[in-house]
């Protein structure tokens, strides 16, 4: 057989070598002072992030184990909307030391009841350490936490204030993020719908309030797809069109429109008309915007304006902004559920990597206000959770206790990375937190102490079971069975070996 075949410890040793390797990508742009990555892609386009969900993205890995990995990241971001650079370099160290435990003769089931009852135990002190906040006072902490070490950290309360508020409002997704160039301190949230498109035709008014209609329909004559000599013909047949036009547009005149979304094209004589009339009208409206203006205003989306009724409307107000650049439309209305987001910034570079930071706060701010319990950052809580795993009475043999001693060891990786990325002394920096059970690693200040820095316990506890789960699986491989890809086999079918 042309598999290619690695079985036994010769497997386990592979796992932890990918698992290592995919966790060097990511574990150096952990905590506030993370460093950033430069990733160029095969087109020679380019992205400098810290954002570890982005960077394992980019990755184009063909290994197995990698993709597991990047999986159980992207279904940490998913679940939780944060912790995957966490979830990534505890799995990788868990795999790491259950490794060692393996060479001393320690069995993979051993070690995975060892780990199962060290998470059962981090997870209670975790809940038992946890408070439960104000909704609005969590997300704020939440946004806080999410947005600390990236580009958007630079405007974190401009920003944080925008997430919050964001994330009580609507959930994430039904929260849309639209980047303009300019000041970033100039960003604002709109409850409603933002879209990127002026009024139809000038003269029309910029701002309208009432009635709304949404359609889904040309807004125009049909068309006869004929070949036609005689002039009366062709004059009956354009006096068809104005008749069908003029009759449509009676109908939303009766009913007192005071703005037409149309998701497809509008007739330059119905553009007039509009005008005319005082009615603020948009065109070509992307698919999407038509929903969610529907939602908002409580309309229905027309597909034929001769069945219309007033029960079709919906309510709202309308507000034209031309602004440099990029002119844009606001809707509002009396439903809640969609908010807008408009992020200003100065290179487009800024606004992606703001972009994404955004995306993950207003997610983390979202999961917190429905579930408002927050636990200590900057590493303090899984000093706490090892500690308390540490000092809990044995109760399983001693193999497994020596697994679960190991799991605790695992946690600590996290105040030990951000004290790696501040430049502190290591060594005295775990001596430190091994005698502060509730200190935390404060790595702008490069000291070890409590701290007023809260995170999600949901992101916490998401990011252990995923990392324990994943864990035991890959230990329970014992072999990896590979076969060639096409290109190989076309290859070595066409003697290019």
């Amino acid at each position: 057989m042309d598999d290619q075949v690695i079985r036994g410890r010769e497997a386990q040793r592979h796992i932890v070598d990918v698992a290592q390797e995919v966790s060097s990508r990511v574990r150096t742009t952990l905590g506030p002072l993370g460093f950033d990555q430069l990733m160029v892609d095969k087109m020679g386009d380019h992205l400098l992030t810290n954002d570890g969900a982005t960077i394992l993205k980019m990755q184009d890995y063909r290994d197995p184990i990698a993709k597991m990995i990047v999986e159980v990241a992207k279904a940490q971001e998913d679940r939780a909307f944060d912790g995957t650079t966490t979830c990534v370099i505890l799995l990788a160290e868990l795999l790491r030391l259950a490794d060692t435990l393996i060479e001393k003769g320690i069995h993979p089931n051993h070690i995975a009841r060892g780990y199962r009852e060290g998470l059962k135990q981090a997870t209670e002190s975790a809940r038992d350490n946890s408070k439960e906040l104000d909704p609005q006072q969590a997300s704020v902490e939440a946004a806080t936490t999410a947005l600390t070490g990236k580009i958007a950290g630079d405007y974190a309360e401009k920003l944080v204030a925008m997430c919050s508020k964001a994330a009580l409002s609507a959930k994430p997704d039904d929260v849309k993020i639209l980047a303009m160039p300019g000041d970033t301190n100039s960003s604002l949230v709109v409850e409603g719908v933002v879209i990127m498109k002026e009024i139809a035709m000038g003269g029309m008014p910029t701002e309208a309030e009432g009635k709304i209609l949404v359609l889904n329909e040309d807004l125009s004559p049909p068309q006869a797809n004929i070949s036609l000599n005689d002039p009366s013909k062709i004059a009956e047949i354009a006096k068809v069109q104005t008749e069908y036009l003029n009759e449509r547009l009676s109908y939303i005149k009766d009913l007192d429109v005071s703005a037409v979304f149309c998701q497809k094209n509008i007739d330059t004589r119905a553009q007039q008309f509009f005008r005319k009339e005082g009615i603020a009208a948009f065109k070509q409206v992307r698919k999407s915007d038509i929903y969610r203006i529907a939602e908002v205003t409580g309309s229905n989306t027309v597909t034929d304006l001769a069945t219309i009724g007033d029960d079709d409307l919906g309510i709202g107000s309308v507000k034209f902004v031309k602004a440099k650049p990029n002119a844009y439309t606001t809707i509002e209305g009396p439903k809640k559920g969609s908010v807008s987001i408009i992020l200003y910034a100065q290179t487009e570079q800024a606004a992606s990597e703001i972009m994404r930071a955004l995306d993950d706060a207003v997610g983390v701010s979202w999961l917190v206000a429905t579930h408002p319990k927050m636990v200590a950052g900057a590493g303090a809580i899984q000093n706490i959770m090892a500690q308390t795993i540490i000092g809990t009475k044995p109760t399983l043999d001693s193999k497994a206790e020596a697994a679960k001693s190991m799991f605790a060891e695992a946690l600590l990786l996290i105040p030990r990375t951000l004290a790696e990325s501040a430049g502190m002394d290591i060594m005295d920096t775990m001596q430190t937190l091994s005698t502060k059970m509730g200190a935390g690693v404060n790595a702008l200040e490069s000291k070890v102490e409590e701290m007023n820095v809260m995170e999600p316990l949901e992101v916490v506890v998401s990011a252990m079971n995923a990392a324990v789960e994943n864990v035991i699986a890959l230990l329970r491989t014992d072999a990896i069975i590979k076969s060639k890809s096409f290109q190989e086999v076309f290859s070595s079918e066409m003697g290019f070996d």
